[in-house]
């Protein structure tokens, strides 16, 4: 598939209406980029426009996008899809339909200075596949050169094409002069032609051979190449997942194609070329195509692209068309003959299968050996059928056997249901238990820690009552000793009392005396 660039210029003024412009152009990206699309540019008329009616514009396609507009699918989000001018209506379609003078009006009027915007979008155009492509990429699947897989409107990359070339020329060519031997060119091989394809790439062989036959430029070319695959370090790569550019693609082919003579450069003319954008193709590659367009009708640039003024060297190419060309030249003689002898060993093939046929149903060899196969067979079926009524006689048994255990499981289940039932209940009632427990514990504890005051305040006044009592004792001693010495006072004073009395008696007797 090719892309295509739309642009859409959008321009305001105070002073007017709002209206569009729109160009479609390809797109070339730049030769040093590393994308992989080898793209290519082609300037076309930009699409007309003209006032229809107060109500909207109506757009006319002028040539050669005219033929397209069928064809052109515009591609991308619903927002981008809204502002796509209808290219793949007719000519008489209203793309700007319902739109209010008004409203344009009052909306130009509210900017200040005019403005001019632009909007890439990105279209598809499928490639169209003719007979002779469809044909030429059947051939090549024929002969296992191109995978079965492979679509004809799909690109070609360059890895591809250096495997379907390298493969097509080591099989039939016949001429050793333009033949590759890929044992032969790898031998004594020790150094990559390109930075990009190591030792262990899929496709190392192929592009090996071409860069050690000559065929593409590399490390191992005498010249420096022209075809930017080299970078300031010295670098050259082979871009092998990059598209096959037509330039690459009728180069190849033709270094393989032709022999070419001393000062052959020197004899190369625009005129001869015949191509506007000669001054696109590589200079690696005029010589060659110069060679090929020498051809005449049997020039592989005319059977793949037609006549065509312009070459569009960096434009990619299909998978059909690296068909074609791979079945040009010295190689359509080859692929010829090539499928005449595969027909012919097909046709012998089966004449021979035929013949031995026909033998064996004379001798009745077919009809004898399907006979025994029969009886074979149905000897075979009665001692599988025995085998399977036996097999279905024990799968019985031992359904009854199954059922019995499952009854008895059922049994145990419902026992071992009651006990789970009895040990929940065992459960519950060892936790009210140990709830019942761990209260009592609590008010044990308490009545524990209880005990414990009394006790000290018991210890307390146990303590109190023994001071208590030695003071009383002490007190006691001290009134027992006060007794006797009151007792011992009182009976001195009995005595002393006495002697006064005996005294006083005296004294009287003396007085009365």
């Amino acid at each position: 598939q090719y892309f295509l660039t739309l642009t859409t210029t959008t321009s305001y003024s105070p002073n007017s209406l709002q209206f569009q412009t729109h160009e479609l152009s390809w797109s070339s990206p730049d030769q040093n980029s590393t994308t992989d699309y080898g793209g290519w540019a082609v300037i076309e008329p930009p699409i007309q426009y003209k006032k229809r009616s107060k109500t909207g514009l109506k757009f006319q396609f002028g040539s050669p996008l005219h033929a397209l507009h069928g064809i052109l699918t515009p591609t991308g989000t619903k927002d981008d899809q809204k502002e796509t001018t209808g290219i793949a209506a007719s000519d008489e379609s209203d793309v700007v339909s319902g739109a209010s003078p008004d409203g344009i009006i009052n909306g130009a009027a509210k900017t200040v200075t005019s403005a001019s915007m632009e909007k890439l979008e990105r279209i598809i155009i499928p490639a169209a596949v003719d007979s002779t492509q469809q044909e030429a990429l059947s051939t090549l699947k024929k002969l296992k050169i191109i995978e079965d897989d492979v679509k004809a409107d799909e690109l070609c990359t360059r890895r591809e094409y250096a495997r379907w070339l390298v493969q097509l020329n080591s099989a039939l060519e016949r001429n050793l002069k333009h033949r590759i031997f890929p044992a032969i060119s790898l031998s004594g091989s020790t150094v990559a032609a390109f930075d990009d394809i190591s030792v262990e790439d899929a496709d190392f062989e192929p592009i090996q051979c071409l860069a050690e036959a000559g065929v593409i430029p590399s490390k191992l070319s005498n010249k420096n190449s022209s075809d930017n695959n080299s970078d300031n370090q010295g670098h050259i790569y082979f871009f092998p997942e990059r598209f096959l550019s037509r330039q690459d693609l009728i180069h190849w082919k033709a270094r393989l194609e032709y022999e070419f003579m001393p000062g052959i450069i020197e004899q190369i003319s625009a005129k001869e070329l015949g191509f506007l954008d000669w001054r696109e193709i590589s200079s690696d590659a005029l010589a060659e195509l110069f060679v090929d367009m020498s051809a005449g009708d049997k020039s592989i640039v005319r059977k793949v692209f037609g006549q065509s003024k312009r070459l569009q060297p960096n434009k990619p190419s299909t998978k059909a068309q690296a068909a074609v060309a791979l079945t040009s030249g010295r190689m359509a003689e080859a692929i010829y003959t090539e499928l005449a002898r595969l027909e012919a060993e097909n046709t012998a093939r089966q004449a021979a299968m035929e013949e031995i046929r026909s033998e064996l149903l004379d001798r009745g060899d077919i009809q004898r050996y399907w006979d025994e196969k029969l009886i074979e067979q149905k000897t075979f079926g009665f001692e599988v059928e025995k085998v399977y009524f036996s097999a279905v006689s024990g799968l019985e048994q031992e359904k009854i056997v199954q059922e019995k255990v499952f009854a008895e499981h059922l049994k145990e289940k419902a026992a071992m249901d009651c006990q789970k039932q009895l040990t929940l209940s065992l459960k519950e009632e060892v936790d009210e238990m140990s709830e019942n427990l761990a209260f009592e514990r609590t008010l044990y504890v308490t009545e524990q820690c209880n005990l414990q005051d009394m006790r000290s305040e018991l210890q307390n006044k146990r303590e109190g009552l023994l001071d208590t009592k030695s003071i009383l004792e002490a007190e006691k001693e001290a009134l027992r000793i006060l007794r006797s010495w009151v007792e011992d006072e009182a009976r001195k004073s009995q005595a002393r009392a006495k002697v006064l009395e005996e005294v006083g008696r005296r004294w009287k007797w003396v007085n009365q005396a």
